[in-house]
């Protein structure tokens, strides 16, 4: 089990969000991406969440459902916006806002934040936004977790235009 990354937002921020958890359409690309080793963790906790891939034991995103006028993670609880699998939550959930995203063109691996994110506005949130990243990064840089994101490319999001402060990110040799 890896470590949890440091939190950018604070805890009550994200409990009041509207936005987090939840997407436009049922395939969204921002979708919780769960490695192996996550996947299997969160089903040990018999959360009531599913899984877009049936087998077990492989990696898979999280299934979302209907939720108000869009979709939500399956292991999202709208009534009071916590997560069943906070404690055991995937990597993708735990660094955001920051997202791994190819480029336009493909030909590269990028990090950057995700401005769908309100608490991006907020000054406080901001002025921690740069050095956040550069902890992201060095974390997704790292030879182990590197090897793993190679491992399953599918962790990598399609480019998308709303995240800034992007920055490419070295993952070695495939």
């Amino acid at each position: 089990m890896r470590p949890q990354l440091p939190q950018l937002i604070p805890s009550e921020i994200c409990l009041e969000c509207p936005v987090c958890c939840r997407f436009p359409e049922k395939q969204a690309t921002l979708s919780p991406f769960f490695f192996p080793e996550e996947r299997n963790q969160v089903q040990s906790i018999k959360s009531k969440g599913s899984f877009r891939e049936a087998a077990i034991g492989q990696a898979s995103k999280a299934e979302l459902v209907t939720c108000g006028h869009g979709f939500a993670c399956s292991f999202f609880n709208p009534e009071d916006h916590t997560c069943q699998t906070y404690e055991a939550r995937p990597l993708d959930c735990s660094m955001y806002p920051a997202v791994v995203m190819e480029s336009k063109d493909h030909q590269k691996v990028l990090l950057g934040a995700d401005t769908k994110c309100p608490a991006l506005s907020r000054p406080s949130v901001t002025a921690k936004l740069h050095q956040y990243l550069d902890s992201i990064q060095r974390y997704l840089e790292s030879t182990t977790l590197s090897s793993l994101i190679r491992q399953y490319p599918q962790f990598i999001s399609e480019f998308q235009e709303e995240v800034v402060e992007v920055r490419e990110l070295s993952l070695g040799k495939a």
